[in-house]
């Protein structure tokens, strides 16, 4: 063989050489991860954190959903339960602000401000079947009193119902103003005297209530109407009742075990009356309301009212007569 076809030969080999190797090269680069494709390592890692963002997406999604919905519906049920309770509320049995037979072994004394959330709400979740299973039963009798605590709106709200109730019309009087507050909202977010109690909606919603509106207005712009009012401050103040909604129980202050459920309220009342049927040698009525007052202990505590404001120091200007 000729050098120069030696020369040839191994150049031909060394071209062999460096294709097989640049093939080579190739499929080693070919078979690495793909930086966009789907079938690496890189890839299922990067698949695996959008999968889980947007499933975190969707959770929260789902929570904020819940929340608008359940806060757009709040003031909504506090209005249909309102108006369920009044449509069956039992008007025959009210007299002026007594609700129910005055031969009922219990007898349940509300003190409440029309302005104060936390009595919209026992009046909307609580007080309806407290009519319904005991007052309607002849077991339980309630009597309002005002403790109008938020300011002057509160106090001409008092002095509205004050009027009411010597026509006996109190307790549509009652429903209107919780419904109105109701309807505003006040449920989920407080909001006091903005205008909702002005005198002038109070007379619309007291005619409106069946109150002859001449002898409402007589009666608003007494001084008289004012310390009834200032009266019934002061006893809740004697009972050591400082918030609202503030209970009595046959005479004696539940204090800050009220009960916040309609169960709790049953035990109470269960409670009152099993003691009154099946007295012990040494219980009296007065027992037997510290006994309910100590039973009601274990249930939520109701929730009081901002401080004070007196009935005296908000006095509004009264409305002249026509």
């Amino acid at each position: 063989m000729s050098n120069r076809q030696a020369r040839r030969d191994q150049m031909r080999a060394t071209r062999q050489q460096r294709a097989q190797q640049t093939r080579q090269s190739g499929s080693r680069k070919s078979s690495g991860p793909s930086r966009g494709g789907g079938g690496g390592i890189g890839s299922f890692l990067s698949n695996r954190f959008a999968l889980v963002a947007v499933g975190v997406v969707l959770i929260l999604a789902v929570i904020l959903g819940f929340v608008i919905a359940n806060t757009g519906s709040s003031d909504a049920g506090i209005v249909s339960k309102l108006t369920t309770a009044q449509a069956e509320f039992p008007f025959d049995q009210a007299k002026g602000y007594k609700l129910g037979s005055d031969t009922a072994p219990v007898k349940l004394t509300e003190f409440e401000d029309f302005q104060c959330p936390f009595c919209l709400r026992y009046t909307a979740d609580e007080e309806p079947a407290i009519v319904k299973e005991y007052v309607k039963t002849g077991k339980v009798q309630i009597e309002f009193k005002h403790l109008p605590l938020l300011g002057a709106e509160s106090v001409r709200a008092a002095k509205a119902g004050e009027c009411a109730s010597q026509q006996d019309k109190f307790w549509q009087l009652h429903n209107e103003l919780f419904l109105t507050q109701a309807k505003a909202g006040q449920g989920t977010t407080e909001r006091t005297n903005v205008g909702r109690f002005s005198d002038d909606n109070l007379r619309n919603m007291a005619v409106g209530a069946g109150v002859d509106g001449a002898k409402y207005d007589v009666c608003f712009a007494s001084e008289d109407t004012l310390k009834a009012v200032q009266a019934s401050q002061a006893a809740a103040q004697s009972f050591g009742i400082r918030g609202t909604p503030g209970f009595l129980i046959n005479g004696a202050a539940i204090g800050s075990g009220a009960p916040a459920t309609i169960e709790g309220w049953r035990t109470v009342f269960d409670s009152v009356i099993k003691q009154i049927e099946n007295p012990t040698p040494s219980a009296t009525a007065s027992g037997s309301a510290t006994a309910a007052a100590s039973a009601s202990a274990s249930s939520s505590p109701t929730s009081a009212a901002p401080s004070a404001t007196t009935a005296a120091a908000a006095t509004p200007t009264p409305t002249k007569t026509p």
